[in-house]
């Protein structure tokens, strides 16, 4: 009877331990990012998973050529950032080569050295203050813009980030 016990101890605890992680990281967050990002005809953003020198050397490069890179952070489970997404998507096609979008994921900060150090590069300057938020670092120097944005919110404030504008700004 005893052993009975530990068994089904060790089953109930087993349980409770895989439901507990499995609630905490919901399975496929990246995936699903991913595939809804394919699903839309774009096809994903790799700099999910670049590193904090990536965007320092996109930031480096951008001053160079007179393009924009913009690092995005975001979560998948807040509601600002979904309904920000299909407007920053736009806004990026509509700048086409003149704009590099990094994603930076929340779900994946404890997961992911890079993506944590992004999350805690711009914490510690002041920068990353909710969700979302967009880094640019452009021509002009670096500027972020936080919460939900329209379409012609974010197409407004990433023009203001060139020295000449793109054609898709004029």
């Amino acid at each position: 009877m005893r052993d009975k016990i530990l068994i089904w101890s060790a089953i109930l605890l087993s349980l409770l331990v895989f439901t507990s992680v499995w609630l905490a990281h919901p399975p496929n967050a990246a995936q699903k990012d991913a595939m809804k990002l394919s699903s839309d005809g774009l096809s994903p953003d790799t700099g999910a998973r670049a590193g904090a020198a990536t965007a320092s050397a996109g930031a480096t490069a951008a001053n160079a050529n007179g393009s924009l890179v913009v690092d995005y952070l975001y979560a998948d489970w807040c509601p600002h950032c979904r309904a920000t997404r299909p407007a920053l998507m736009s806004a990026v096609s509509k700048l086409g080569s003149a704009v590099s979008l990094n994603e930076w994921n929340e779900a994946l900060r404890a997961s992911d050295p890079q993506v944590a150090a992004i999350y805690a590069k711009y914490k510690s300057e002041g920068v990353f203050i909710g969700f979302p938020t967009l880094v640019a670092h452009g021509p002009k120097g670096e500027s972020s813009i936080a919460g939900e944005q329209t379409e012609a919110e974010l197409m407004t404030w990433l023009c203001k980030q060139y020295v000449t504008a793109p054609p898709a700004c004029k």
